[in-house]
């Protein structure tokens, strides 16, 4: 697991200073220590500065060289040169404050000085000795004797002993030190020093000035170092011996040059710098002048180094130019020049610019040249106007330096044991504990004292309302003999904190016999995770990591807000193009991210249905979780129909309560929006269905019309209409292709004397009619929309509608029924041949239909009659006769006499005599038979089988017998005997033919 230290707004060198130097020491030293301090108003720190140095003066023949002279470098030797390694000054400035987290001012100087005469003086300033440890001298140890009273901060420069003021350009010399009024005491009251610790990290190196052909970056080489972390001295009662550590590192950078002058011709006689910057501040180390980009005057050409040396122009040159650092925007270069031999006699002089770019990368990007760096220029080919070369970079403590030192060391030397189970990481160069509190549960630290540890805890900022860290272990108890002198304290994330905030925790170890300590930081680290949806817009939902959006024809713009925990921080990556999220990352442990769709890519890509992003933990980019980002595809949703109801100008429509299209071939069409994600396609379409898309888009057009004739009434299919991301997201509609015209159909007479003269499918059919009160006919009338019917006769009803029925494809069934005129007059029933026409009428097509109507027949229009009229032709007269009406008693006279209807009567008995006999009887007798004209008179009056009723009173009736008597009867009906009741009415040869 690799963690990325982001600790609240700490400075990371800051930390990497202070933390490395909490390594108290618990091996033998092997050599004897300096005396210590009797002064009760002091602690004795024993520092140990992880280098090894070089703290004597060089003599000729050793490793290192005189000051200014480039070093040759031998296969095996060390990479850092005695000489880069030597202090000829060592200053360590104390900075106290009464409160751990208070402001810090100047307390007291530390000065060690290779030459005593060059020592500084002044009651602030104390001399000490370097010593090397070991037989190796890979450390060097001072003794300190620090002031009691307050917390305290050493800040190390080696090799500088003078630091220049940036607002004066001069020299400091403003050092005054902090002053205790009762050290120890409650009521020690501290007058501040100058200058405070923040103005002090501001004074800056000596700066090079160009114009002096001596200044120059030569051994030995500026060095820092610093202790951070506050120390706490204020307990007068503890006198026990502090042991701290921590590494100087160089301020420079260096250059070595390779080159063989016999085989790249050129002959180096100087190296310079351009673009180089004057000098360096120290805490943190960090270049004088403008960044990123310095203001005209700040960059400078370093005065030339001469190029001499054991192996100058004939190998490698180790050491052969020092720089301060140059960041990449200066756009710095060294400067080599010298003679380039163009034959064996000429020698021409040259000079060559070395861009800052790496290797094989010429026409590169410049890159950064860092403090601690060494930088390697092999020339490889010369000529007159262009040099080859190569310029790589390491760091100056690779393999096979003096700094076999790893920061932080083997725990088990620093007295801890850092418990590293999964979850749990330990950076032994920060003293750092980062635990993923997603993974870890608990884990333990040891500590190897056989006196036990005095504990403490705090927060970052003297934080006391977030106490995530708990630490469970012994308590006040030194250990006897019998255990094995380990200490094991538990540590867990507290239950009963319910906060988000995880500040930084800080865990100081007090070796309760040697009043060693150890610091050790925690911070808490984990895979970023959802807590909750603050928000959800409308079409919005979450679940387990995943979010999902389900546009629809209205909501098509989204909105969520998530609460994310991280510790410490996350931020937002990999999020597809349409998905804005604000901020892009958070720094909280805990916040809240709202991601927005404001518009959706039109049209909508498959590859986007189903994507994601990343949360990433600001601290470890390892720590990452995946958000998987789901747009839910939709079923189409038509959004709206054009037209959704007919008219006689469109008569097809789109019905959408029944999801129904009705095409008409009047050479209208339907259109229908759809809102389908990714836009939409129509599936199961019949050959007679035209369709014409729009442009594919999220919502879009659909044309619907005809395309050909319906083969039946019935004619219909189901199409779908399909989500091109996903067909099996589909609406299914029925399209039904229509007859706009009218069709009739299931005639029906009430009787024989009613009937069609051709076929009730045709164009204009045509009926012959018999009306009567109690004769109709009926037909059948299909439609899309239904019709009205009117007639222009006056003996007919206007056709009604006795039954509706609609079918599946929405066409109406209308039974007309079609009667006498219940208002007809006696001079139209006795109309023998009457002509009229039904007209039907479209509901909404205005489509017109006509039957032809014609009657064959007069009528008596009597509420019994169902059957025409008898044409009654003798020789002596002509009537129409009646069937029979009526069955009636002779008693019943009064009532049958003025039953027929206007134009019809009773026959008298000269009147029926006449008819059949050629001779009028006035008075005839009872039962008295008469003879018929002849054979033919006779059979009609065969044709009205029983008693007919006459006028002239009650109870006369007429006999016609059997043809074979040849005579007819006339008499009175007595009693229970009954006559049929018929009308007659004189034939009118005019209309009646």
């Amino acid at each position: 697991m690799k963690i990325r230290n982001k600790l609240y707004g700490i400075s990371l060198l800051s930390l990497l200073l202070s933390v490395a130097a909490c390594t108290g020491e618990t091996e033998e030293m092997k050599t004897p220590d300096p005396i210590p301090s009797e002064d009760v108003g002091r602690r004795d720190v024993l520092l140990t500065l992880k280098n090894q140095l070089s703290i004597v003066p060089t003599k000729s023949g050793e490793a290192s060289t005189k000051s200014g002279e480039i070093q040759a470098t031998k296969a095996g030797d060390e990479i850092a040169t005695a000489a880069e390694n030597k202090i000829s000054a060592l200053d360590i400035y104390v900075f106290g404050s009464k409160t751990e987290d208070g402001v810090y001012t100047y307390q007291e100087r530390f000065c060690y000085r290779e030459n005593s005469s060059e020592m500084p003086f002044g009651s602030d300033v104390t001399a000490f000795d370097l010593t090397a440890k070991g037989s190796e001298g890979k450390e060097t140890t001072a003794l300190l004797s620090l002031k009691k009273g307050l917390f305290v901060k050493l800040y190390c420069i080696a090799n500088q002993g003078k630091l220049i003021d940036p607002a004066t350009g001069a020299v400091y010399t403003d050092f005054a030190p902090l002053y205790q009024s009762n050290p120890g005491q409650a009521n020690n009251m501290v007058t501040a020093g100058v200058p405070k610790e923040d103005d002090f990290k501001l004074l800056q190196s000596v700066q090079l000035d160009p114009a002096s052909t001596t200044d120059i970056l030569l051994t030995p080489l500026p060095m820092t170092g610093a202790y951070a972390t506050p120390l706490d001295l204020t307990d007068f009662s503890v006198s026990a011996r502090l042991q701290l550590g921590f590494r100087l590192t160089r301020a420079v950078a260096r250059f070595d040059i390779v080159n063989d002058a016999t085989q790249s011709k050129f002959t180096i006689q100087s190296v310079s710098m351009a673009n180089g910057r004057k000098g360096v501040s120290f805490f943190p180390l960090t270049v004088t002048g403008k960044l990123p980009d310095a203001n005209t005057g700040e960059l400078i050409t370093y005065p030339a180094r001469k190029f001499d040396g054991a192996d100058a122009n004939t190998g490698i040159s180790t050491g052969a130019f020092y720089t301060w650092p140059s960041p990449v925007q200066d756009g710095g270069y060294l400067i080599l020049s010298g003679t380039y031999a163009a034959n064996q006699t000429e020698n021409i002089p040259v000079t060559y610019k070395i861009p800052f770019k790496p290797a094989a990368n010429e026409t590169g990007n410049y890159i950064e040249v860092s403090q601690n760096h060494r930088y390697t220029v092999e020339i490889t080919k010369a000529d007159e106007y262009h040099l080859d070369f190569t310029l790589d970079v390491a760091d100056w403590t690779d393999d096979g330096s003096i700094d076999d030192y790893e920061p932080g060391g083997d725990t088990d030397k620093e007295g801890l044991v850092v418990e590293t189970v999964a979850g749990v990481e330990y950076n032994k160069d920060l003293r750092t504990v980062t635990i993923a509190i997603d993974q870890v549960s608990q884990f333990t630290v040891t500590g190897n004292s056989t006196g036990g540890y005095f504990v403490s805890k705090y927060y970052v900022d003297k934080d006391t309302d977030h106490d995530w860290l708990k630490i469970e272990g012994p308590d006040g108890i030194i250990p006897t003999k019998a255990n094995d002198g380990k200490c094991i304290y538990t540590f867990s994330i507290n239950d009963s904190y319910l906060g988000t905030d995880f500040p930084l925790a800080f865990v100081r170890f007090t070796d309760k016999l040697s009043a060693q300590e150890n610091i050790l930081m925690f911070q808490v680290i984990s895979s970023p995770a959802i807590e909750k949806a603050n928000h959800l817009s409308s079409g919005v939902a979450y679940n387990n990591n995943v979010l999902s959006f389900t546009p629809t024809g209205t909501i098509q713009t989204f909105d969520a807000s998530l609460q994310v925990f991280s510790a410490i921080g996350s931020k937002i990556e990999n999020q597809p193009t349409w998905l804005t999220v604000s901020p892009e990352s958070i720094t909280e442990t805990s916040g809240e991210y709202n991601f927005q769709i404001t518009s959706l890519p039109d049209p909508f890509l498959k590859s986007d249905v189903n994507t994601y992003f990343d949360m990433i933990n600001l601290t470890d980019v390892s720590k990452q979780t995946k958000v998987s980002v789901n747009m839910i595809v939709n079923n189409p949703e038509i959004l709206s129909a054009t037209p959704e109801s007919a008219s006689s100008a469109k008569l097809s429509y789109y019905d959408s309560g029944q999801k129904k299209m009705y095409l008409f071939g009047d050479g209208s069409e339907v259109k229908l929006t759809v809102f389908s994600l990714g836009g939409c396609k129509i599936a199961n379409k019949p050959a007679w269905l035209t369709v014409t898309p729009g442009e594919t888009k999220n919502t879009m057009e659909l044309t619907f019309k005809q395309g050909s004739n319906p083969a039946s009434d019935d004619e219909s299919a189901t199409i779908q209409i399909q989500n091109i991301l996903d067909t099996s997201k589909s609406i299914s509609i029925t399209v039904y292709n229509k007859k706009k015209d009218i069709r009739l159909s299931a005639f029906v007479g009430s009787n024989s004397y009613t009937y069609l003269n051709n076929s009730i499918t045709t164009d204009r059919p045509s009926i012959t009619y018999y009306p009567s009160q109690n004769n109709y006919f009926t037909f059948k009338v299909r439609s899309p929309f239904g019709i009205s019917a009117s007639d222009n006769t006056n003996w007919i009803n206007t056709p009604s509608v006795i039954e509706t029925t609609t079918q599946s494809n929405g066409d109406i069934i209308q039974t007309y029924k079609v009667t006498q005129w219940s208002s007809i007059s006696a001079s139209t029933c006795n109309t023998r041949r009457k002509t009229g026409t039904i007209t039907l009428t479209g509901t909404t097509t205005a489509l017109k239909k006509y039957i032809d109507l014609k009657t064959e027949h007069i009528t008596c229009n009597d509420r019994a009659t169902t059957e025409p009229p008898k044409d009654v032709h003798t020789s002596y007269g002509r009537y129409w006769m009646t069937q029979t009406l009526a069955w009636a008693k002779a008693g019943e006279y009064n009532s049958y006499k003025n039953r027929c209807p206007e134009g019809w009567k009773l026959l008298s008995t000269p009147e029926i005599t006449y008819l059949f006999a050629g001779r009028r009887i006035e008075h005839p007798g009872h039962a008295e038979n008469y003879s018929y004209n002849n054979s033919t008179d006779q059979s009609y009056a065969a044709s009205m089988v029983g008693y007919t009723i006459v006028s002239g009173g009650a109870g006369w009736f007429f006999i016609p017998k059997e043809s074979a008597s040849n005579v007819f009867t006339l008499g009175v009906a007595t009693g229970n005997n009954g006559c049929d009741l018929r009308c007659w009415r004189d034939y009118n040869s005019s209309t009646d033919n």
